[in-house]
């Protein structure tokens, strides 16, 4: 059961791209919007779960989690999706998997957590992946986006920024006030607020649009995200980490890489195939340091 369950958590995490690859073919612009919806829907998913188990409580100590993972959640949803607008779909994936070198870096800075061969061996395959994965445009004489590159170092970083308020949380928050499911609602509904009040601040254009267009992928990327965070949750500790966290995070850029290379027709080299590779080890290395 666990590992059907496990599998799930993967296409769901997928699926999540897909949808953000499919609406950021169709628009040029609504990111904010689009990226509120999503907030929003993720928001209600966790507070009928939190509901439903009468677990609500809160304590004042939750609002520093709460405020670090809205913040970082919004950044890394919206430049996700930017990112995917303006470059590979497989690399933007590849390169936002690497986000989990930032807890890893704050456990060393903040937490004083020793220094792995496993995490240095793993970071050396990250440099590797990016140099083998962007060949094919150096070899060209070209250059990579700059907002691309902006784009999905942002991502990256509110991606990691999250993972990083996560992985704090517990260490310094009084022992028994942890309610990760009261924190995550309070989280998502300030994010939400941020986007969708930024977009009304930036005056994108055409919301009403995006509103009629993307509603439907938005809800859909929403449930999908908030699917996976209670998946993870429930089988954090009924599936070894050291098979759960490289699972999801190497069977999303397998089928991330699949579907850019087959249905979007994204053409690499066999140097860049080879980076691929290069990444999913430094992947499953940086999930078991």
């Amino acid at each position: 059961m666990e590992y059907a369950l496990l599998s799930l958590t993967v296409l769901l995490l997928t699926l999540q791209k897909l949808c953000q690859k499919r609406f950021s073919a169709a628009n040029r612009s609504g990111a904010l919007l689009f990226g509120g919806l999503i907030s929003l829907c993720a928001m209600v998913v966790f507070a009928a779960v939190t509901a439903s188990s009468r677990t609500w409580t809160w304590h004042p100590s939750l609002l520093f989690p709460a405020v670090g993972f809205g913040v970082s959640y919004a950044m890394g949803t919206v430049f996700t999706v930017l990112a995917i607008r303006y470059g590979s779909l497989a690399r933007t994936t590849l390169i936002t998997s690497y986000s989990l070198l930032v807890p890893a870096l704050a456990g060393l800075v903040i937490l004083r957590e020793p220094i792995t061969p496993t995490l240095i061996v793993g970071m050396m395959l990250v440099a590797l992946s990016l140099w083998l994965t962007n060949q094919r445009i150096a070899e060209r004489g070209g250059q990579i986006a700059l907002k691309w590159v902006v784009c999905v170092a942002l991502g990256f970083t509110g991606n990691g920024l999250c993972s990083t308020v996560q992985k704090l949380a517990p260490r310094y928050i009084p022992q028994g006030k942890l309610n990760q499911n009261a924190y995550m609602t309070v989280a998502l509904g300030l994010s939400a607020c941020l986007l969708m009040v930024a977009s009304l601040l930036t005056r994108e254009p055409d919301r009403r649009t995006t509103l009629r267009r993307s509603a439907p992928l938005a809800i859909l990327c929403g449930l999908c995200n908030s699917g996976v965070n209670l998946l993870v949750l429930y089988l954090n500790g009924r599936v070894p980490a050291s098979v759960l966290f490289p699972t999801v995070s190497v069977g999303q850029i397998i089928l991330i890489c699949l579907y850019a290379s087959l249905i979007c027709r994204e053409r690499h080299t066999k140097r860049q195939w080879l980076g691929f590779s290069a990444g999913i080890a430094a992947v499953i290395l940086l999930n078991l340091s």
